[in-house]
């Protein structure tokens, strides 16, 4: 049975590892990316749960929870794809391969788990791997940044959702933040943006890498990934999440060829992160007694 659910961990990261090569076909910018991503996504859970004869009723208390986790999705997305904007899919990624720092770090605080200090051992770890990036790939530091306010963000509604699911269904949990992070990013636009088109129309090919973004990556990734939270600790579903990046820079290698062929430099410092993240879990087994 467990070894199932780790297939579908898997499957679902794999998944995921599809989104930053979507956001860079899309040709639409972060903002509007977002929000026509969160529209699809969102009708199309709100049409299967009306379906399914889902109780959406919640009470005010679990709403405004499930609300300020909704305006963090926004954020996160924005923050993502934002990053690729502005640099690259590969220094995205690395930026955003900080989320098991910052998961480690808030799971105690949000759950009330004991801290382990090797996670700030790991975090200079981290941080060195990314300083290694940055000294030979400095004019992409926008994107670093970005990537790494995503997984910030990221960090924050994955380990809290852990807390939501013990009492609410996932379909429920997801539709209500899609809901709330489609009016943050609308509230957004209007305030960032200065453009009579305010919402511009998506070119053929667009529609299409959407509507794959929105219900194949979006509804039914998000989804299952609450629900696996059942199963596994938000820190292990975070810690496999690590492969994402690796996933979306093969990908992108693979797609878009020399535009992500990037220095030595990049792939000696993409390698500490790497390690980093992929031996936490062994050494926090080992030396960490709850």
């Amino acid at each position: 049975m467990k070894l199932n659910k780790y297939l579908q961990l898997h499957i679902i990261i794999f998944i995921w590892g599809l989104t930053p090569v979507l956001g860079k076909l899309i040709t639409l910018n972060s903002y509007d990316l977002v929000w026509y991503r969160l529209l699809f996504a969102a009708l199309s859970l709100y049409i299967f749960m009306r379906w399914k004869k889902v109780n959406l009723k919640t009470e005010g208390k679990v709403l405004f929870k499930m609300s300020l986790m909704g305006v963090l999705v926004g954020a996160h997305w924005f923050f993502f794809y934002h990053a690729i904007k502005v640099s690259n899919v590969s220094m995205a990624l690395a930026g955003f391969s900080t989320i098991t720092l910052f998961a480690s770090l808030l799971q105690p605080v949000l759950l009330n788990k004991k801290f382990y200090w090797g996670d700030l051992i790991y975090g200079l770890v981290i941080a060195v791997g990314l300083t290694i990036i940055l000294q030979f790939e400095g004019f992409y530091v926008m994107g670093v940044i970005y990537g790494i306010l995503a997984a910030f963000t990221g960090a924050l509604f994955g380990i809290y959702n852990g807390k939501l699911i013990a009492k609410h269904e996932a379909t429920k949990i997801t539709l209500i933040e899609f809901l709330v992070a489609f009016i943050f990013i609308t509230l957004l636009k209007i305030f960032m943006q200065n453009e009579t088109n305010f919402i511009p129309l998506p070119v053929h090919s667009d529609i299409f890498y959407l509507l794959f973004l929105s219900i194949f990556c979006t509804t039914l990734a998000f989804t299952w990934s609450i629900e696996i939270l059942k199963d596994f600790s938000p820190l292990t579903v975070i810690i496999t999440n690590n492969l994402e990046p690796i996933y979306g820079v093969v990908f992108s290698l693979l797609l878009f060829g020399e535009s992500e062929v990037m220095s030595a430099g990049f792939y000696a410092g993409a390698v500490v992160i790497l390690l980093s993240v992929f031996t936490y879990p062994y050494v926090q087994q080992k030396f960490l007694k709850d």
